[in-house]
């Protein structure tokens, strides 16, 4: 038996190959899970459904998604609702980067990231929380996971809205924990060190144009030197530890961290 069989998961932010999300929903289906995939991008929908149909009609379906609206959010409960009866499992992986510091960064800035990284995460709970405490009369428990960062612990300057969402978000995880806990919702966070994704790419392009670093190499090289195994990780090798915390083996964790970071956590 695959380990998610009969389960029903909505996983935000999988609307680009390469990402995070996209893995998730993979390893999800692989698993037995159907799968309900969301993202306000909508260019690779093609691709993504070709992908995800490898895996069988009838278990996955793709929605366009602001997360950070509350229609859009109910939206998408009702068509895991009307669609598939059920909802056992929450992933919240939308997530923005920024560049910026204290002096620098605009409020307007400021506040759309934190509308994209955080908000969307409590909008999300609370939507789908109702939905979830039905999941304890099919399986032991319901599960949430966000996606996080190791940023949650590491101050840094030059980007400090997103190191600040993200450490709101480990509250948010743990406050969630503890009121979801009676009604058998689980409530867990992942924290991703240096992985490989369009995303990364992207942001060392970022510093580098702003000369923070010199070159892609440079920003990879400096980065995995602070992880104890001195490699990257890949959305593929995450798509595990997301596997467990929707399974039932996970069924006693709650409100846990749970490090993806190839040992950079030891430093803080």
């Amino acid at each position: 038996m695959a380990r998610l069989d009969g389960k029903v998961a909505i996983v935000t932010g999988a609307g680009r190959p390469g990402n995070i999300g996209l893995a998730v929903c993979e390893a999800y289906l692989r698993e037995g899970a159907t799968v309900l995939a969301t993202d306000l991008r909508d260019e690779f929908r093609p691709e993504i459904e070709q992908k995800l149909a490898l895996y069988g009609q009838g278990r996955f379906r793709f929605e366009h998604h602001d997360v950070t609206s509350e229609a859009e959010w109910a939206r998408i409960a009702e068509v895991a609702k009307s669609a598939f009866g059920q909802l056992d499992v929450l992933v919240n992986n939308v997530g923005i980067g920024a560049n910026g510091s204290v002096m620098t960064t605009s409020l307007a800035d400021f506040r759309h990231l934190m509308a994209v990284n955080l908000d969307s995460m409590l909008i999300g709970m609370q939507t789908c929380a109702p939905l979830l405490a039905s999941a304890r009369e099919r399986f032991r428990s319901g599960s949430i996971i966000n996606t996080l960062s190791m940023a949650s612990y590491m101050p840094k300057g030059v980007n400090m809205a997103y190191q600040i969402s993200k450490a709101a978000g480990r509250m948010l995880t743990l406050c969630a924990a503890d009121e979801f806990g009676p009604d058998l919702i689980r409530v867990n966070s992942i924290h991703p060190g240096v992985t490989e994704t369009p995303l990364l790419r992207e942001g060392f392009d970022s510093y580098i144009q702003r000369g923070v670093y010199k070159s892609t190499e440079e920003a990879m090289r400096l980065l995995v030197d602070r992880a104890a195994l001195k490699q990257a990780g890949t959305p593929d090798d995450l798509a595990h530890a997301y596997v467990y915390l929707a399974s039932d083996e996970s069924a006693q964790v709650t409100g846990a961290a749970l490090y993806h970071d190839g040992g950079t956590a030891r430093q803080y």
